[in-house]
């Protein structure tokens, strides 16, 4: 558990004692795995990587001192786990990352320019998904939606959904705060309810469990969206740089399908070299898919220690484990039957595997303050707004 007390508040001088160095170790790692003959000097920078983003995931304070704010914390130290995480694959790996030919970070590699070098320098430290480099496979879905391709037809369409993503992400939180006032303070509330019988009880959990499994979804697209506008109408980004990051996680027929292909691609890159690769050598691939969920368990269980409120291991990390242990399911119902589950069968066992799992993993962060508070804070809240108009307050 982080210790709130020793939190560092988030000014000019922590951001050049704190931020600053980790950005400096990681967009120079990032340059030199882009150039031939670099591991060394990767590994040389690595160990200094990995203990300033320790600094700024546990010890940078972004919450302005507000207890409700806590877990505004967890997206800062899952931001230094992934740069760390790929500073170590990078370090592991002993060749450069060339980009994917025909891509805008082919064209820059050619031009071999020192803006064109630092073009792709950024594209591949900010670009976490490395859609323009060589890797892990894409997942299938990227290839599947169409973008607009004009600028105005971009952003129009992408402005609407930030701010009906932000206006669900307030309606969700007003849903979740209705199943207990004790969800809107910074103590939380858990989604059990002793008093209720058996059925109820784990109705009413398994509802707040999607809720909360929907607000992350959410809050997570208004995010990237958010950015996505600003790199295209300010920095000047071709649209076809910022597909989507989801892709409707809830049509998804089998585990497979929701985690490999649905759900955003983040962490992937990392994940396949840190958590697949060495477990399939000495596990098999069985080891392999279990790694990969192992090494999300455990990014999602320091991120929730980063709040300041301690955390359930067995709950967090148990959940991503045995979404692991349902895609070996689906891998041995596949090799006898052929196909993996789909249709109205494949959905209900996606929706129960995940809310069979879920409920404690939601309980989790919930009865840590994870709802306390949203993006949107008070009085510009839609509901509030919505309240004062009706109420006349």
């Amino acid at each position: 558990m982080i210790d709130p007390s020793v939190k560092v508040p988030l000014n000019a001088s922590s951001l050049v004692g704190m931020v600053f160095p980790l950005f400096v170790t990681y967009f120079t790692t990032a340059l030199l795995v882009t150039l031939p003959g670099t591991v060394v000097w990767r590994r040389v920078l690595l160990p200094f990587t990995i203990w300033f983003g320790f600094r700024v995931g546990a010890y940078l304070d972004v919450s302005g001192g507000d207890p409700a704010k806590a877990h505004a914390n967890q997206p800062l130290a899952f931001f230094s786990i992934m740069i760390v995480m790929r500073c170590i694959a990078w370090a592991v790996y002993s060749d450069q990352v060339r980009p994917i030919p025909g891509t805008f970070a082919d064209a820059n590699a050619k031009r071999a320019s020192f803006w064109a070098t630092l073009w792709n320098v950024c594209d591949l430290a900010l670009g976490f998904r490395e859609l323009s480099w060589q890797g892990p496979s894409k997942p299938r879905t990227l290839l599947q939606v169409p973008l607009p391709q004009d600028r105005s037809s971009f952003l129009r369409c992408r402005i609407r959904s930030v701010i009906q993503h932000l206006l669900l992400c307030d309606a969700l939180q007003v849903a979740l705060h209705s199943f207990s006032p004790e969800l809107s303070t910074p103590a939380g509330g858990s989604v059990f309810d002793p008093s209720l019988p058996p059925f109820r009880r784990y109705l009413r959990s398994t509802t707040m469990t999607f809720l909360f499994g929907y607000s992350t979804y959410v809050n997570s697209r208004a995010v990237y969206e958010a950015i996505s506008v600003f790199a295209v109408l300010v920095l000047r980004q071709s649209p076809s740089r910022w597909p989507p990051l989801f892709f409707s996680p809830w049509r998804a027929t089998s585990l497979t399908e929701l985690w490999g292909d649905r759900w955003h691609h983040m962490n992937r890159s990392w994940m396949v070299a840190l958590g697949t690769k060495p477990a399939s050598r000495i596990f098999g691939r069985v080891g392999g898919v279990l790694g990969a969920f192992a090494a999300s368990g455990l990014m999602h269980d320091l991120g929730l220690r980063a709040a300041g409120r301690g955390c359930d291991f067995a709950a967090v990390f148990g959940f991503f484990f045995m979404m692991g242990v349902g895609v070996v399911i689906e891998a041995a119902w596949r090799a006898m039957t052929g196909r993996l589950p789909s249709g109205i069968a494949g959905r209900l066992w996606v929706f129960t595997w995940v809310g069979l799992w879920g409920n404690r993993a939601a309980d989790a962060w919930l009865t840590r303050g994870a709802v306390a508070s949203g993006i949107l804070q008070e009085p510009y809240r839609p509901s509030t707004l919505i309240w004062a108009l009706f109420t006349g307050s």
